[in-house]
């Protein structure tokens, strides 16, 4: 749509990412939704959060990651918290890996401890061999509900969000923190190096 910011448009295919995992999770995700746990400080944990309060408004999102700066630019969360401190901290009804890489194996082990019996993680990448090396083993009624290819309708839906809901944009700008001309390959190269030293 022309009246949506090219550079928060940017984010779009990430954006209907978590739309599609979420509108998988919805579909097979028990009705006890009081509290939602996203494991994960970047972007998509950011933009997963993000969605899940827009569409789940009376639900609590909780969101759990390593940068207490990161954190801090959640201001849409009911609760933040730093993955190596929650021992008191409240059990979450389902949950999010928004950590990826390596960091997703240990996402997962801690999302087994601190999640509700009948509970569904919905995992963007786990590697297999992995994915149940936990002490505790797979926890009562645990389902790993991992992502699936987007289809056309996912994109669809995020624009359809763009419009419903304007200030899911507002709250994507915070995640331009440059905007970078390229001419050449070189320019390419040049921002992902920088993009790679910044903290998002």
């Amino acid at each position: 749509p022309q009246d949506v910011n090219c550079e928060v448009a940017a984010f779009t295919e990430l954006v209907s990412v978590a739309t599609h995992a979420i509108s998988r999770f919805d579909k097979i995700a028990h009705g006890r939704r009081e509290r939602i746990g996203v494991w994960g400080d970047g972007n998509m944990g950011y933009i997963v959060s993000l969605l899940l309060h827009t569409r789940y408004p009376d639900t609590k999102i909780v969101v759990f990651g390593r940068n207490e700066s990161k954190l801090h630019d959640f201001t849409f969360a009911d609760e933040t918290h730093l993955v190596d401190d929650v021992s008191g901290v409240e059990l979450v009804d389902h949950a999010f890996e928004c950590a990826g890489g390596e960091g997703s194996v240990a996402a997962i082990e801690q999302i087994i401890d601190r999640i509700n019996p009948r509970h569904r993680i919905a995992a963007r990448r786990l590697r297999e061999q992995r994915a149940h090396q936990h002490p505790h083993g797979a926890g009562e009624g645990l389902a790993l509900v991992r992502q699936q290819p987007q289809r056309s309708r996912d994109f669809e839906a995020t624009v359809r969000l763009y419009h419903e809901h304007p200030e899911v944009l507002d709250y994507l700008a915070a995640l331009v923190c440059s905007v970078n001309e390229a001419r050449q390959i070189s320019d390419i190269s040049a921002a992902f190096e920088a993009d790679i030293r910044k903290p998002m």
